[in-house]
């Protein structure tokens, strides 16, 4: 598929330079004004937030005043790749393919973050780099910050209602055609909304494929995407607490992350998978003898978590690049 046929008509396409945007027409002139105007991170002061996810990013808002917000994020590799070559890509079209995967999201009404632009940036031949730019749902955490932040109390009390939005999500997504190539904690949001249910959204869609029909092997691999995910949050806190490492900031005495994940049992586990096969209707009427498959203590990856050597971010590091995030937007364009 070709660069301008992933594009909605509701993108323009603006270049400066070496940069190529493509912005959502009817914010066009608010993402001119937040990446051409290099006074802009100094305007908004501390309306401008450095967060982090898979290492920071930035909420600023749409205008000075403004109580709706735009996530400024660097695209990056992931695991090894992210090691070697941090934010630099070879060609292709990961960016643009995520509008054009967004749009699809939006159309087949599954809960995401409303893409607003792309700035890819050319560096040297075929290589650049790029941000994403979307709207902030206002409220909304991923799941790892949702564990972080939650009392053990809450945890017990609303595993159950999260676990049902999961599913809800994952399930209206694949039924739409959708396969999420990254699916893990990251990159679903939890939210309440006013009725006090929990909502999911599915976020970082660079890497998602759109297909007919999702067969039952391809859901179920993306399910122990999923729950490899929480396996390897699992293992990490595991290794923080045996280390003293704290595992959060607002963690009280005795309530670590690595208690408040045990209150995930593996039969929790099996109600997520149980629900999501007969979610509104079973996939398969047989779908009893998929259980097996799904089951999984993750022993290879967790031999390579060990070898590889991961751990935590570094919250200061990433207030540093955080920082100087938008100084570098502003410089490559």
């Amino acid at each position: 598929m070709s660069q301008e046929l992933k594009i909605s008509a509701s993108f323009a396409i603006v270049k400066r330079g070496n940069t190529t945007l493509f912005v959502k027409e009817k914010h066009k002139e608010s993402i001119l004004r937040i990446v051409l105007d290099k006074e802009f991170l100094y305007k908004s002061g501390s309306n401008t937030q450095v967060k982090y996810g898979r290492g920071s990013y930035l909420s600023v808002p749409i205008t000075e005043n403004s109580t709706e917000r735009f996530v400024i994020r660097d695209y990056r590799h992931g695991g090894l790749l992210g090691k070697l070559f941090g934010g630099v890509f070879l060609n292709g079209n990961r960016p643009l393919n995520e509008i054009h995967i967004s749009e699809i999201v939006s159309q087949k009404n599954v809960p995401s973050a409303e893409v607003i632009a792309i700035a890819k940036r050319r560096l040297w031949g075929i290589f650049y780099k790029a941000k994403f730019i979307s709207k902030e749902i206002e409220g909304a955490v991923d799941i790892i910050e949702f564990l972080e932040k939650s009392s053990p109390e809450f945890i017990q009390r609303y595993k159950k209602p999260v676990i049902f939005a999961l599913v809800k999500l994952i399930r209206n997504m694949h039924d739409a055609g959708i396969y999420h190539a990254d699916l893990h904690l990251k990159n679903i949001l939890l939210k309440k909304d006013s009725n006090g249910e929990f909502i999911a959204y599915i976020i970082d869609l660079d890497k998602s494929v759109v297909l007919n029909k999702l067969n039952i092997q391809q859901r179920i691999r993306n399910l122990l995407r999923l729950d490899r995910s929480l396996e390897k949050l699992r293992w990490l806190s595991g290794k923080d607490c045996k280390s003293n490492v704290p595992v959060s900031l607002g963690d009280k005495p005795g309530e670590s992350l690595n208690q408040k994940i045990a209150i995930i049992s593996k039969t929790d586990r099996m109600r997520l998978f149980k629900a999501y096969m007969v979610f509104d209707s079973a996939i398969d009427k047989n779908w009893k003898m998929y259980i097996r498959q799904y089951p999984s203590h993750h022993s290879l990856h967790k031999f390579w978590w060990r070898v590889s050597g991961f751990s935590r971010s570094n919250p200061e590091k990433g207030e540093i690049r955080g920082k100087r995030f938008l100084k570098s937007l502003y410089e490559n364009l």
